[in-house]
């Protein structure tokens, strides 16, 4: 019996050394991580990757469940500040394929706010689908991938999503550097040098003085579309309230911004901005100083035709229920008249037919006369000028037919 038991052991261990495939020679997909230039630097055999996010604008408690983000931003889950990576590897043996992992050996080196370095056991821990938005519309795509602090990270015998039973022998590294925010300590100088500058006078990160562009936004610096036109983060980017964009998207884009001279309005569940008055604005830089549908002349804002034509067709709301209320009194007033004109025809029948009863009266018998004298009259001959009419065409053709038998 134990012998039974042995052979089975080992044709399943065959079997399943048989299914298992072992892949040499991998490394992070580099196509895809070079086109974030600003969050992902890959070492030159592409097997360790750094990672420098930024903070989100908001700081509100977001939720993985069908929740969209962007790449390379940091968000907060309850009390912990989390960046959502995504993992695409590719093999020499396969062709270039590019593969995503189900499941990872994790061994992760925690580095805390105190700076103090905590290093945990190696960890198998599956992989979940993460959905991003892309920056400049409002497309998203899901990819495989985890959600990670601040950290250093090693991965190893990888398992990737495929048909077959496949396992990569490299070990992959990843490095995760959040974002120095404003009064950060710094030495010489802060992560992503297009926004911060480390001051030699109090040697903590601060928004450039030498880029105007750069806006300070509380504890952040931060490109905008109105000055830079989003060219240093694309990832991360103040952008002018665009009420179609709102509207495609159904996100309320809580942080856009407004030309100067004009106004933020909330309305409808949508910001959009207002010009109040007529504004200046420079028409020697290409800068986008106007708002929407409005273009610089002369060092003012001046409306575009196009929107003067889409203001003049539209017609005012009280106009509007004006000619419904003229046109609904003019239909009554019609329905009247017809009604009125149709009972004025119907009287001048009943007078007629009452008139030819009465001529045939006088040339007839006093015994017809005394018959004809029976018939009900009506008290409102028009109300019931069709049965009155009809009783007297009868009365009249019987009457008829009697005095030309006497």
């Amino acid at each position: 019996m134990h012998l039974f038991y042995y052979i089975f052991i080992i044709i399943f261990g065959l079997q399943n050394y048989q299914a298992k495939k072992i892949l040499n020679n991998c490394r992070f997909v580099k196509k895809f991580y070079n086109t974030h230039p600003n969050i992902f630097e890959l070492n030159q055999n592409q097997t360790s990757l750094t990672i420098r996010p930024l903070y989100a604008l908001s700081n509100q408690s977001f939720s993985s469940i069908n929740q969209s983000f962007s790449i390379g931003i940091i968000y907060r889950f309850a009390e912990t500040y989390l960046v959502p990576v995504p993992l695409l590897f590719q093999c020499e043996e396969e062709n270039e394929q590019i593969y995503t992992p189900n499941d990872c050996e994790f061994t992760i080196i925690d580095i805390r706010s105190d700076l103090s370095v905590r290093k945990t056991e190696s960890t198998r821990i599956t992989t979940v689908p993460l959905h991003f938005q892309e920056y400049s519309s409002s497309n998203t795509y899901s990819l495989y991938g985890a959600y990670f602090k601040q950290s250093r990270i090693a991965l190893q015998n990888c398992h990737l999503i495929s048909n077959e039973k496949i396992f990569i022998s490299n070990i992959f590294h990843i490095h995760i550097e959040f974002e120095q925010t404003i009064g950060t300590k710094c030495i010489e100088k802060c992560l992503h040098s297009q926004l911060y500058e480390c001051s030699s006078l109090t040697h903590t990160c601060q928004c450039r003085l030498t880029e105007s562009s750069i806006e300070k936004f509380n504890h952040l610096c931060i490109d905008t579309e109105l000055l830079s036109n989003c060219s240093y983060t694309p990832e991360r980017c103040r952008h002018l309230c665009n009420i179609q964009t709102q509207i495609h998207t159904g996100k309320i884009d809580h942080y856009c911004q407004c030309p100067l001279g004009t106004q933020r309005i909330y309305s409808n569940n949508i910001y959009h901005c207002e010009l109040s008055k007529l504004i200046e604005c420079n028409s020697q830089i290409s800068i986008k100083t106007c708002p929407q549908y409005y273009i610089c002349e002369e060092n003012r804002c001046i409306q575009t035709l196009i929107s003067r034509h889409i203001n003049e067709s539209i017609i005012p709301l009280p106009l509007i229920l004006i000619g419904l209320l003229i046109g609904a009194l003019l239909i009554i007033i019609i329905l009247i008249m017809g009604l009125i004109k149709m009972r004025s025809i119907k009287c001048v029948k009943f007078i007629h037919s009452k008139n030819i009863l009465s001529t045939h009266s006088i040339n007839s018998s006093p015994a017809t006369i005394t018959r004809l004298s029976t018939v009900p009259s009506s008290s409102s001959p028009c109300s019931t000028l069709s049965s009155s009419s009809k009783s007297t065409n009868k009365v009249l053709e019987k009457y008829t037919k009697i005095d030309l038998f006497e």
